[in-house]
């Protein structure tokens, strides 16, 4: 971690976003649409049920939901997934890109 924030601001933040678009996988690719019809369905008026929380639900999004890295217009940076999943693969995959970590 120390060599990657020695790095110009520019290039880990280059690394990070990189590594949230390589992380995103085909697993996940197919879930999205479905998600968002039903959100759009809902917002829409659509009828609505009471959804159970699974093992597999909580895994799903565990292994598979995307990291989002947001440059702010202050300067600051958003590193933001899912509250179930943890930020690492997103540092661990820019570290390899990097060739800080292999």
């Amino acid at each position: 971690m120390l060599a990657a924030l020695a790095l110009p601001p520019n290039k880990l933040l280059d690394a990070l976003e990189a590594s949230a678009s390589a992380l995103i996988d085909d697993v996940w690719r197919a879930a999205e649409p479905l998600a968002r019809k039903a959100i759009e369905m809902k917002q829409a008026g659509g009828p609505t049920y009471e959804l159970v929380h699974t093992v597999e639900h909580r895994r799903l999004i565990e292994e598979h939901a995307p990291s989002h890295v947001r440059r702010l217009p202050n300067g600051g940076v958003l590193l933001a997934t899912h509250p179930f999943r943890t930020l690492w693969p997103l540092w661990s995959e820019a570290l390899r890109l990097l060739g800080i970590r292999t």
